[in-house]
């Protein structure tokens, strides 16, 4: 069985990082968030200590969180189930009647999740980001840094994120056998992309790119000032259309990002102005780009969305890459040959009392009857 190590702000710099991809990409980008203070760089991370595990030769960053009202979903059950999850997701359906009924049943909900501290986790493989791939990491190691996390976080409750049957279904697999619980975490979506762009629409986003005069450019050659604004790209869209609660990056990730590689960055840009930013990352044969954004003042006609979901599948094919399209938009996304995929968070709560139990039992019930409407409604 593998050792596994806890690595802290304070001794972050003894860590032997793998000279793998995987382990120096890991050494990029935890050194930095560490050393500094993570809300330099995502501004709602709240009562959250980041650390890494090091479990044989795989690094996997870890978050230990307690309840705070604005703190980003990344590190807050509360604020992924409750805050977010329903009380602002509602408000999307334009229904006035369901907005009320979820506020009559989920405010004592809330207050009973606050009780029972639902927030008191530590969250397993975060990168703080809205997607998290999983390195490369086999049932032993899985089995060493479970037995330890629960060693060395006693009173909280131990939560895997971003965990699937498509990308990395022995992850499933053996934490289901270690006794966690799968939850709901959302509907996500992956896309071939040899075969999306084989699609009409794909084909059709192609003359549209071509008609629009927009220039795709490198993240490696935007000035400070172009940083700042794909900052404001990324909140028009992912804060201000659709919740405070998304992580909010700031102009110093965006700057280590072009620095260090730890986002692949693109831009649209037409007469000289960036109107449109994509970021990506890469591990263990899959991409996901959790930044995102484009001018939302523009007319639809211009296309910017799905232009980026272009560059996003062009940069896939490049590199020979699955492509992690996150959540949202399904049916766009289904019609460029996507497929839907429920995402779990797996929660080990056994080694708690029943009143912290209680709150994720709850969480795993409504999640087990809101999986087959999630499926059919294409989210």
């Amino acid at each position: 069985m593998p050792i596994a190590e806890l690595f802290t702000r304070e001794n972050i710099h003894s860590l032997p990082f793998p000279s793998t991809e995987d382990g120096e990409y890991a050494r990029r980008y935890l050194i930095p968030l560490m050393s500094d203070d993570p809300q330099k760089y995502i501004r709602n991370v709240y009562n959250t200590q980041l650390m890494a595990a090091k479990v044989g030769e795989t690094i996997i960053p870890i978050t230990a969180s307690d309840f705070h009202p604005q703190n980003t979903y990344t590190v807050s059950p509360y604020s992924h189930y409750v805050s977010y999850g329903a009380f602002e997701e509602v408000k999307h359906l334009n229904n006035k009647f369901a907005e009320i009924a979820v506020k009559f049943v989920m405010t004592p909900v809330s207050w009973y999740f606050r009780f029972a501290e639902l927030d008191k986790v530590v969250f397993v493989n975060n990168y703080l980001l809205s997607t998290n791939l999983y390195p490369s990491v086999n049932s032993d190691q899985l089995s060493a840094l479970s037995e330890a996390l629960i060693r060395w976080y006693p009173d909280r409750a131990i939560v895997f994120r971003s965990v699937d049957q498509k990308k990395n279904p022995h992850i499933y697999e053996t934490l289901e056998g270690l006794g966690y619980d799968l939850v709901l975490s959302r509907q996500v979506w992956y896309m071939d992309p040899v075969a999306a762009l084989k699609t009409r629409q794909c084909k059709e986003d192609v003359r549209v790119l071509k008609k629009a005069g927009y220039d795709v450019v490198s993240g490696r050659d935007l000035s400070d000032e172009e940083l700042h604004r794909a900052v404001e790209l990324y909140n028009l869209l992912y804060l201000q259309k659709y919740s405070y609660y998304n992580p909010q990056f700031t102009f110093d990730l965006l700057k280590l990002a072009r620095e260090q590689d730890i986002l692949h960055m693109y831009g649209l840009k037409k007469n000289g102005k960036l109107n449109a930013i994509m970021g990506f990352f890469v591990r263990n044969g899959a991409m996901t780009q959790p930044l995102f954004g484009y001018d939302t003042s523009l007319p639809m006609e211009e296309g910017l969305y799905r232009l980026l979901t272009l560059v996003t599948l062009q940069e896939g094919v490049k590199r020979g890459l699955l492509v992690h399209a996150s959540g949202g938009v399904g049916k766009f996304k289904k019609v460029r040959g996507g497929e839907s995929v429920t995402e779990y968070n797996a929660v080990f709560t056994k080694h708690l009392p029943r009143r912290r139990q209680l709150p994720w039992k709850l969480i795993g019930r409504v999640s087990d009857a809101a999986i087959p409407y999630f499926k059919k409604m294409d989210f």
